[in-house]
């Protein structure tokens, strides 16, 4: 399985090009909530909506900053290890 995940990196560059700073500053400029920019930034997965707006907000293509990754995928018997 894979998702989709913000190259923070390339990300952080370009929303500070643009002047966008803060977390606050960032989910401004895309429309997007706070708790969704903190997310992308620290590697949770991304929804079309967030790709679209940030490419959106930045004029750039999806692989200018996001890439696809693996999802960590956690099977059962290591759910059950975390549980006891």
């Amino acid at each position: 399985m894979s998702i989709i995940r913000l190259r923070a990196v390339q990300y952080l560059e370009l929303a500070t090009a643009h002047g966008h700073l803060t977390y606050e500053q960032q989910a401004a400029a895309a429309g997007l909530g706070i708790a969704t920019i903190h997310r992308l930034r620290n590697g949770g997965p991304a929804s079309a909506t967030a790709v679209a707006s940030i490419c959106n907000t930045y004029g750039v293509e999806f692989a200018d900053v996001f890439e696809i990754a693996a999802a960590a995928v956690v099977t059962p018997a290591a759910k059950n290890k975390a549980a006891a």
